[in-house]
């Protein structure tokens, strides 16, 4: 039976909060405009998703004609997929497994993946010596010339930094900062430690895989704690999106953005 996590007491309304939200909408299409080169003008390829929530980028990598298994350790999560998949027209339906990250090497023991993909921050939920492991595990899982694509947090969100600092709220201004664990609370009885990576440390923890890409995601798009206010001022918000446009593909960003696309490549045999 699948062990209950904090995120399940997520599941239910994730998909109102965030990816129907304003910015998780608009965060995800900023997400997909990096990853669209991965899988257009191709067809077939075997997708791997770790940390799936419920479902969104499975069905879209799904519906450009890959076969995608998605993963994710939280039951929960995996059910909201599994319906969302159902009212979907996909050629190939994903296929969703609750498994946490520790059981991939043994649920795909012997199988290859050209790509598999991270997104939105499930990679900062853990430690950077089960990181490490789970590095090493996925490279075994990813064939030579395949590769892997992460969005993961922005370490120094300048959104973060600039709101709280006004606040007069040093210490979450500069959490993200650190390189000790952070104890986010999902709900009044759930708790989440979360780590925050710099690119360079990242990079380091998936070696050998090289660092091909990186991109912001959510440079001008505020982050979520921002939607109620965002929903106020849809002109305000309008006008971001537009910035984001502009400015997110310029890499030396990355790191000041909410949220940070990377992609590294295996090396071919």
């Amino acid at each position: 039976m699948s062990k209950a996590t904090p995120f399940d007491v997520l599941a239910g309304d994730y998909d109102a909060v965030f990816t129907g939200s304003l910015i998780g909408e608009a965060q995800r299409r900023t997400s997909h405009t990096w990853l669209r080169p991965l899988f257009t003008g191709k067809t077939g390829l075997q997708v791997l998703e770790i940390n799936c929530g419920t479902g969104a980028d499975a069905c879209w990598m799904a519906e450009h004609g890959h076969f995608v298994t998605a993963t994710d350790g939280s039951p929960a999560m995996i059910d909201k997929a599994k319906q969302r998949s159902a009212t979907t027209a996909l050629p190939h339906p994903p296929v969703f497994i609750t498994a946490a990250f520790d059981e991939l090497q043994t649920i795909f023991h012997g199988r290859r993946f050209d790509r598999i993909v991270s997104n939105f921050a499930g990679l900062n939920c853990i430690s950077p010596p089960a990181m490490k492991k789970l590095s090493n595990q996925l490279q075994q899982l990813l064939q030579p010339g395949g590769y892997l694509a992460v969005v993961v947090f922005g370490k120094y969100c300048w959104w973060d930094t600039c709101y709280y600092l006004l606040k007069a709220r040093p210490r979450q201004a500069f959490r993200r900062w650190t390189n000790k664990e952070v104890v986010v609370p999902l709900s009044p009885q759930a708790n989440q430690p979360v780590y925050y990576y710099s690119i360079k440390n990242f990079a380091r923890l998936w070696a050998p895989l090289q660092l091909v890409e990186k991109k912001p995601v959510g440079l001008c798009i505020p982050p979520s704690w921002m939607e109620a206010y965002m929903q106020q001022h849809l002109n305000l918000f309008q006008t971001l999106v537009r910035w984001e446009e502009k400015l997110g593909s310029k890499s030396v960003f990355t790191s000041l953005a909410d949220h940070a696309f990377l992609l590294f490549k295996k090396d071919a045999i």
